[in-house]
């Protein structure tokens, strides 16, 4: 993501969460509530399973997120040495299928999202 992208991201979160801040500012409840329930486009479900690879300094996972019906959005290759956060590594495009190929044979759809 390029800077300009970063800035203008930054810019437009921190004028959301002023008006988030005017909206609980609201005295009368009623009005705050119906505020907060108008506020938003719509709420949707994600599920995200870490499949830890490797633990201690470095530990890796995978970040793999799936949308309302189990199926795989986003999988995020993450580092991590010790007493750091997690990071996310890039990957390239070749890397990416890589990754959905191995994640498709841990048939995490059928076993784990089903318990």
């Amino acid at each position: 993501m390029d800077n300009q992208t970063k800035e203008q991201g930054q810019k437009y979160s921190n004028n959301v969460i002023d008006s988030m801040k005017d909206i609980l500012n609201i005295k009368d409840e009623e009005d705050r509530q119906r505020e907060i329930f108008d506020y938003g486009l719509s709420i949707s479900k994600e599920t995200v399973i870490n499949y830890l690879i490797s633990w201690g300094g470095p530990a890796y996972r995978l970040q793999i997120t799936f949308n309302e019906d189990n199926e795989v959005v986003n999988i995020k290759p993450q580092y991590q040495d010790w007493f750091t956060q997690w990071v996310t590594m890039e990957t390239t495009e070749e890397q990416n299928q890589i990754l959905n190929d191995f994640v498709s044979k841990l048939y995490l759809e059928e076993t784990v999202l089903n318990q």
